[in-house]
């Protein structure tokens, strides 16, 4: 019993509960010290932002923009000028003359496989055309002087009066000393072209003295203008043209393959090539490059085009744009068209377009089976790194489709939206690129946009750092957001599912992250929003900016008050059908009664002279089988100057109608119910409601 009682001691209770004591304080201890041990193990708890995506080294945000240098020719010239613009021309005539130029040049190729040197060939409305065929090393200037195409002129000039066909396996090279400047004749007999079918083009000039290019109108003695009945053009098809130290201006019409300077390749056959140091001015294309493979341009300069800067078309594989410049175009600065692939813009600027700075459609041709033929396949792996985007008409970068795009380490001032990604972008990446001058949105992201990463990018100063619309699952991760005046990030719809960790949001606004239109909250974890200071004050004006349908039913309402103000400006009469409306006048209408006219006739206001002899039997005709016959008869039927004075009353009152008894006289006579005296005020009254 003794030794029970020792066993059941508290003493002894105390003894085995220790161990769980010291267990629990060291489990304790081990988690307070976590954030000192796992930095200090080199590991991690929860999601960490990954490092690369895709093959990609992802970058941090930066701190403020790089400098983009470009080399002296790419440089602007006015870049401070309004872009250019599409002349007033006639579409048909424009796509007819489009027409003719490939019709000539289908004879020309055919007529090429029929020679064997040099020959000019006449076309029905065009200038002929000199066909130089292979065989002959090289053709020079000298060669078309000889064949008659060219003109040479003082100060080492030429002027170009018939087309160049430069057929397969031939070489023109114009330019060195002896030739500095090309003029390509338009005239009303036509327009001077050179094109080569799988030749090889070449334009050379030197950085001290360039070689120009220029349409000339010989009747204006200027630069030839796009009137809208063509104009001269340069053009590669399938084979191999380069520029170097070349100023093009004045060129092209219409088309891309007639737009100025084109690679324009074929089926099986690329067009290659590109241009180094050279400028492309006025021209209805800067230039256009279709079909082609590792077309490359490097330090050149797009500026003041009609439609876009530099257009890589369809079909164009490894096409790079380095160190080059697009200003002040009337549609985009630089364009990636559908079915590209390895696309590089590397050190670019594009400045002051009037469409997008930069626009990469990597949409597929096709979605199935089509009469074209057209690629179902994206385009991919469009790359715009390093450049910038400033003060364009539109987006400064859009990206609409494709697989892999990367945007990297870019530079974009806009007032609307700066960078904005949507339809069908899959997996790509956006990554250590600054955004500023005060965007509506900083980053517009979807809808559709599967797989994109979104990390390192710094927005200065928009109403809305990151708005994601039906986006799918995108990740957003170490992006900062800085005096933000909406929102940080703003998920909408139901498809948006945003994650991300380690962004930074600061700036005075409803909400630094906010989800609306059934979309769920943005899960970001360790994301830093001490910055954001709640500013809920809402103003009337505040208040229609972020609620467009009430402002559209504001406006609707006022307008809807402003008619009915208008229309009750001026009084309205009693009632909107006199002609209709018996009534009766006061008695200052005595003036417009009918008077008895003298010798025989009576008249009235407004009416026909009618013989006095006439009136009963007219009377007695009109008013039959009316209410008031009866009465009218026996007042025809009395004597003396009081019944003539009766029978002028019920005259001048309007007859009866016709297809309803008892209906308002007015309706046959054509006439207002006259007023009437009141000394016949008994024989009226009875009149009246007959």
């Amino acid at each position: 019993m003794a030794s029970k009682r020792k066993t059941d001691s508290p003493r002894a209770s105390t003894n085995r509960a220790w161990p769980f004591v010291v267990a629990a304080a060291a489990v304790f201890g081990l988690l307070a010290a976590m954030p000192v041990l796992l930095p200090a193990l080199h590991l991690q708890l929860g999601v960490a932002a990954v490092k690369t995506s895709h093959g990609i080294t992802l970058r941090p945000a930066p701190a403020a923009p790089h400098l983009v240098s470009l080399p002296s020719v790419a440089q602007p010239i006015d870049p401070g000028d309004q872009p250019a613009s599409l002349p007033a021309v006639n579409a048909t005539r424009e796509a007819a003359a489009v027409s003719a130029e490939d019709s000539r040049i289908r004879i020309m190729l055919h007529d090429a496989g029929h020679i064997y040197q040099p020959e000019v060939i006449p076309t029905r409305g065009n200038l002929p055309t000199l066909v130089l065929t292979a065989g002959q090393d090289t053709y020079t200037a000298a060669d078309l002087v000889q064949y008659g195409a060219l003109v040479m002129l003082p100060d080492h000039a030429a002027l170009l009066i018939d087309n160049v066909f430069v057929s397969t396996n031939a070489r023109l090279s114009l330019g060195g000393s002896g030739l500095r400047t090309l003029y390509l004749d338009n005239s009303g007999g036509g327009f001077a072209t050179i094109v080569g079918w799988d030749g090889n083009l070449s334009f050379q000039g030197s950085a001290s003295q360039p070689m120009t290019i220029v349409g000339w109108n010989r009747a204006a003695n200027a630069p030839a203008a796009d009137t809208g009945n063509g104009r001269s053009y340069i053009r590669e098809v399938g084979g191999t043209m380069t520029l170097s130290d070349v100023r093009v201006s004045s060129l092209g019409f219409w088309s891309g393959r007639t737009g100025g300077v084109a690679w324009t390749g074929l089926t099986g056959s690329p067009s290659k090539g590109g241009a180094t140091a050279s400028t492309f001015t006025a021209n209805t294309y800067g230039a256009f490059v279709s079909r082609g493979s590792g077309v490359t341009f490097r330090g050149d300069l797009f500026e003041y085009n009609e439609l876009d800067g530099l257009h890589i078309h369809r079909y164009s594989v490894d096409s790079s744009v380095i160190s080059s410049s697009a200003d002040r175009n009337g549609g985009n600065g630089f364009i990636v068209s559908p079915a590209t692939v390895s696309t590089l813009l590397a050190n670019d600027v594009s400045e002051h377009n009037a469409g997008n700075g930069y626009f990469i459609n990597g949409k597929p041709l096709a979605t199935g089976a089509s009469a074209a033929g057209g690629s179902v396949a994206p385009g991919s792996g469009t790359v715009v790194e390093d450049s910038a985007a400033v003060n364009n008409g539109q987006i400064g970068i859009l990206v609409e489709g494709g697989t892999g795009t990367v945007i990297s380490g870019d530079q974009v001032c806009a007032s609307v939206t700066a960078i904005a990604v949507r339809y069908g972008v899959t997996d790509g990446v956006l990554t250590g690129n600054y955004v500023s001058c005060d965007p509506r949105s900083g980053f517009s992201i979807g809808p559709s946009t599967p797989g994109l990463l979104v990390s390192g990018n710094t927005v200065v100063g928009p109403r809305t750092g990151f708005i994601v619309s039906g986006s799918g699952a995108i990740d957003l991760q170490d992006n900062h957001v800085v005096e933000a005046t909406v929102f940080g990030v703003s998920a909408r719809g139901l498809s948006s599912k945003v994650t991300g960790v380690g962004n930074v949001i600061s700036g005075t606004g409803f909400r630094a992250i906010d989800a609306r239109a059934d979309a769920a909250v943005p899960v970001l974890s360790a994301t830093n929003v001490s910055g954001w200071v709640y500013h809920g004050k809402v103003s009337f004006w505040s208040y229609l900016r972020f609620h467009p349908l009430a402002a559209l039913w504001l406006s609707i309402s006022i307008l809807v008050l402003i008619a009915w103000a208008w229309s009750h400006r001026r009084r309205l009469p009693a009632h909107p059908y006199p002609a209709s409306t018996r009534w009766r006048g006061d008695a200052g209408d005595h003036a417009r009664m009918p008077v008895r006219a003298s010798a025989g006739v009576t008249r009235s206001a407004g009416r026909e002279a009618v013989p006095a002899m006439a009136v009963p039997a007219m009377a007695g005709a009109a008013m039959a089988g009316a209410p008031g016959g009866p009465r009218a008869a026996r007042t025809a039927g009395a004597s003396g100057s009081s019944s003539e004075r009766r029978w002028e009353a019920a005259r001048s009152r309007p007859f009866p109608a016709l297809g309803e008894a008892g209906g308002p006289a007015s309706a046959r006579a054509g006439g207002h119910r006259q007023p009437h005296d009141s000394h016949h005020g008994a024989d009226d009254q009875e009149v009246d409601r007959q």
